[in-house]
């Protein structure tokens, strides 16, 4: 049987597109914290938020509809495969919890609630979406130790 059949390690293309995506959905997110929260330009009208902020968030956004797709070509292999042989779970759980998280939190963004709902759906994002990196980096590394340690005692 292939060795990638055996693991539950992605394919290189899928990996890089994996990191990829998800780095540069990071970055876009961050990148728009930076220009909403920091950057702002003084006009004859007062403070405007800087003209590049908009456009980190339409990047952003268009980012996101990728990584949903990458999101779900995961479920079929990747995350059953590691569900059904109980590896990695908790890390995994995680995982899908927030991209389930943030999926609903940036819908809601854009159709759900008011102007009264909108700070803390946008706080529960950008704080989750920031702690993505995070959680991506100690999912691969617990998936990395398990792979080596398993390959170690084979």
């Amino acid at each position: 049987m292939h060795k990638n059949l055996l693991s539950n390690r992605l394919g290189i293309i899928h990996r890089r597109l994996t990191y990829a995506c998800f780095g540069v959905l990071i970055l876009t997110g961050l990148g728009w914290l930076y220009f909403h929260y920091f950057l702002s330009v003084t006009t004859d009208f007062g403070q405007v938020p800087h003209p590049l902020e908009v456009w980190w968030l339409k990047l952003h956004g268009l980012v996101a509809m990728a990584a949903l797709i990458i999101f779900g070509s995961l479920m079929p292999i990747h995350i059953r495969r590691a569900w059904h042989h109980r590896k990695n779970r908790g890390s995994g759980a995680v995982m899908v919890a927030a991209m389930i998280v943030l999926t609903l939190t940036g819908y809601g963004l854009y159709y759900i609630g008011g102007e009264e709902l909108r700070p803390f759906i946008s706080w529960a994002h950008w704080t989750l979406g920031s702690a993505l990196m995070l959680m991506l980096m100690g999912h691969i590394a617990l998936g990395r130790r398990a792979r080596n340690a398993g390959s170690k005692t084979c």
